[in-house]
């Protein structure tokens, strides 16, 4: 007896019907997955929540059905309203910005912010909710496309770059660690082209941690949100819990809670938006906004912009603590005044600053030709070979002065 006949004897002996093997093939992928969504216990309900169709979702959530798959929302907000207690009226013309190159014309600005399947990210995880917001026309534009199959993703690739366009500067909240490369992973197994690759992107993570780091307890969107623009979100839908959502939709085409993503992803839009100018505020003005002020000049520094770094710090100086006041010093000495930087270090070599009696030692011997007040404060540094090299080198020098009567 060979396999075939013998397991259509034991299939006759369990009670079941003989099977034609030579005729069983393997289930799709798509048959699996059907088969594990829970049974049906009626036309319009699975496991006691309303299912919907595409069409109904989208017309629930304001939307349409644009391609097989995916729904596409747009709302528009007015820049003569508020966010918070940041007037969007800012997003017309430029008032502060902040130091980073790619900041831009706010008119180019592309808001971008993801809702995801997973939050560990991966090219296993899908986006399932993309969020775009753009000046258009004197409005506040958002433009979010919302998955409904995974037959969509391509179409979400290619309805969203056509919106976008090019020559934008992308604006984000942790977008170059997280947002950014998930999509550039979905476009490339979607078979589509990148429509984020190449652009400019400003992710304000960055600049958020840089000025308040040091002064809130952490720097999340939610705490700038309330720290900076004044904005506090109602019945929110914790970011955390968007995957179960779409899980939920994808099970059991459950959307109570859709709506919910989308609002949540829709506040992030225009809180970047808003961010983005509260933060160039702060920049120039980080003591109104509670910013670190040596955080902000080092930055203006960084980007050649020594003259507004000195001013910055020159208007912030009564609360100056050592490190601030170093750095002032070494703007005041880039810019040849060296009779403030003197003053700075002195005072603070007189309280035992090393990095300051360094500068002094630096500048005696190099430009006041004092070496004797440089060997002074060269003796007042540690042993590091550096310092130990420091003092030879002026050791020597006041020995060969004084064997030839001449600076040397």
């Amino acid at each position: 007896m060979d396999l075939k006949q013998r397991l259509s004897s034991l299939r006759r002996q369990s009670g079941g019907e003989a099977v034609d093997c030579s005729r069983a093939t393997r289930p799709a992928i798509a048959e699996r997955i059907e088969r594990l969504r829970p049974a049906v216990s009626g036309p319009e309900h699975r496991g006691g929540c309303p299912t919907m169709t595409d069409p109904s979702l989208a017309e629930q959530l304001g939307g349409h059905l644009v391609a097989d798959g995916l729904i596409r929302v747009t709302r528009r907000i007015g820049l003569d309203g508020h966010h918070g207690r940041v007037a969007l009226c800012g997003l017309n013309h430029r008032v502060a910005t902040l130091p980073e190159p790619e900041d831009g014309d706010p008119e180019r600005w592309l808001m971008i912010d993801t809702e995801t399947s997973g939050l560990s990210g991966g090219s296993g995880t899908l986006v399932f909710l993309l969020g775009l917001a753009r000046i258009e026309a004197g409005w506040l534009e958002t433009r979010q496309y919302l998955l409904t199959a995974f037959a969509g993703e391509p179409a979400l690739f290619r309805q969203a770059g056509d919106w976008a366009g090019r020559g934008r500067t992308l604006l984000s909240f942790n977008g170059k660690c997280f947002d950014l490369p998930l999509l550039t992973a979905r476009a490339r197994l979607a078979r589509v082209a990148d429509p984020f690759a190449g652009l400019a992107h400003l992710d304000l993570l960055h600049p958020t941690r840089r000025l308040f780091a040091g002064r809130w307890s952490d720097c999340r969107l939610a705490t700038a949100e309330r720290q900076l623009l004044e904005f506090v979100r109602e019945d929110d839908l914790p970011g955390s819990e968007a995957p179960q959502v779409w899980l939920d939709w994808i099970r059991r085409r459950d959307a109570s809670r859709m709506g919910a993503v989308l609002r949540h992803n829709y506040w992030d839009l225009v809180s970047l938006a808003a961010l983005a100018l509260r933060l160039g505020e702060a920049s120039h003005a980080p003591g109104r906004w509670g910013a670190d002020p040596l955080a902000a000049a080092r930055s203006w520094s960084a980007r050649g912009q020594d003259q507004r770094a000195l001013a910055l710090l020159e208007s912030h100086r009564q609360g100056l603590v050592t490190a601030g006041l170093l750095e002032l010093a070494r703007l005041y000495r880039r810019s040849g005044q060296w009779v403030q930087a003197c003053a700075i270090w002195s005072d603070l070599a007189s309280q035992g600053e090393a990095a300051a009696a360094e500068e002094l030692a630096k500048y005696h011997e190099h430009v006041a030709r004092d070496l004797e007040l440089a060997m002074s404060y060269a003796s007042r540094l540690g042993e590091a070979p550096e310092h130990s090299h420091r003092r030879r080198r002026l050791a020597r020098k006041l020995a060969e002065r004084g064997s030839t009567g001449t600076l040397l």
